[in-house]
């Protein structure tokens, strides 16, 4: 076993940490993480995992990854020239191969423009002629193509003027169409909750586009003891109590909250309607805390 590994091993026995408890935390499978301990960094996919495994698992056990990082430095793999170079190359080919498929792409685009184009060349000349081949009205003093106005009794064929009208649409001022939409006003954001740190036993979460914090608890599969503070240390809202199977408590904060759950397994967490997941609690009992992000 490496050094490496025994710091970590040693740190996350500690803790009392299983490693399928590491497994659900980091998503890393169990057998690389028991490489990881052993120092077998030949098992891990890749050299490139090996560092971001470890850093992974360190922060998984509370230990401060980039110092566990720099001072195992020469216990970690180096990355092989050869796989450097294949890298490089199947780069390179890549690269190379781009133009040829952005020059089929450009071409089969400028074809589509070009029919885009001689269509609507051929559709705009096929009107512009109907519009000057129009007969001119029998009777009718006026050129082609002028505007004309119909009399009273008058047999010629024109276009009508309504009473009460203008511009001959037929709209009267104060007419319906001339009123503007009313544009539908934009709904508010959702909440949204963040994980940003877990520190030991705590859960740190901040919670956006919302105006105070509301954290619902539902007693889901058993008893839970709940303590609710505004802060670390300060005052509790009330006495700490035991709610049994079925029973549900919402805590109401302003700024900011710090709750002490005695059984994470037992309740149904839900912040600002955002259910929250519980598995991530860390032992018996944990703490939340919520933070507001203010705009």
């Amino acid at each position: 076993m490496s050094e490496l590994g025994q710091v970590l091993r040693q740190a996350r026995e500690e803790k009392g940490i299983t490693l399928e408890e590491i497994q659900k935390v980091t998503k890393i499978q169990r057998r690389y993480l028991e490489a990881i301990e052993r120092g077998h960094y030949h098992i891990l996919p890749g050299h490139f995992y090996a560092r971001a495994f470890i850093k992974s698992y360190a922060e998984a056990v509370g230990l401060d990854a980039n110092s566990i990082l720099s001072h195992f430095q020469s216990e970690l793999p180096a990355q092989p020239p050869q796989e450097s170079m294949e890298r490089l190359r199947r780069r390179r080919a890549a690269v190379a191969r781009q133009p040829l498929r952005a020059g089929k792409w450009v071409m089969q685009t400028l074809l589509v423009l070009f029919v885009v184009l001689v269509i609507g060349v051929i559709y705009t000349a096929f009107v512009n002629r109907n519009g000057l081949d129009m007969p001119t009205i029998p009777g009718n003093t006026q050129g082609a193509g002028e505007d004309f106005v119909t009399t009273p009794g008058s047999d010629a064929p024109g276009l009508s003027v309504e009473p009460g009208s203008e511009d001959g649409t037929g709209s009267t001022p104060g007419s319906e169409a001339g009123k503007e939409t009313e544009q539908p006003s934009a709904l508010p954001a959702e909440p949204v909750l963040t994980l940003v740190e877990q520190k030991g036993k705590t859960n740190h979460y901040v919670l956006a586009n919302a105006e105070q914090i509301t954290i619902t608890y539902r007693m889901s599969k058993g008893r839970c003891w709940l303590e609710a503070y505004e802060k670390p240390g300060g005052k509790p809202l009330e006495p700490g109590k035991t709610f049994q199977q079925g029973e549900e408590k919402t805590y109401t904060f302003s700024d900011s909250a710090y709750v002490q759950v005695g059984h994470p397994p037992a309740v149904e967490i839900f912040v600002n309607g955002t259910p929250v997941d519980v598995s991530q609690f860390k032992g018996s009992p944990s703490y939340m805390s919520v933070t507001l992000a203010r705009q």
